[in-house]
């Protein structure tokens, strides 16, 4: 009896300390990810800059999908070419959740071409 008493007192405290990961949400951002990811959609340039904003505060894009876009992102301005990045998981799981959500994916991605082409 006291066992059992135990380890449900043991499972009960396991679960409580597990608490937060049970609050990690697939569908939404937390604040302090999304104002990381919006300090990052400063770094990029003009009209990029927009649409990463935008991206951030589309409600039709799932918080996954923001993250994958935001490690993707991140390996852009830590100077990895988009040759490297498209390959990644991340960038494919973005590139499909951006699609999926209406975003003119082509078109970015000829743009990340393109001024990758330029900057050779």
């Amino acid at each position: 009896m006291v066992r059992s008493i135990t380890m449900s007192i043991a499972i009960a405290l396991s679960l409580a300390a597990a608490a937060p990961a049970f609050s990690f949400s697939t569908i939404e951002l937390e604040a302090r990810e999304r104002d990381a990811m919006l300090a990052t959609c400063r770094q990029l340039p003009g009209a990029d800059q927009t649409l990463c904003r935008d991206v951030v505060s589309d409600e039709n894009v799932i918080a996954n999908t923001k993250r994958s876009c935001l490690h993707a992102m991140k390996a852009m301005l830590q100077g990895s070419t988009w040759a490297t990045v498209r390959g990644l998981p991340d960038a494919i799981t973005c590139r499909s959740g951006l699609a999926r959500a209406g975003y003119p994916v082509n078109s970015v991605l000829q743009r990340l071409a393109g001024a990758e082409a330029s900057v050779r």
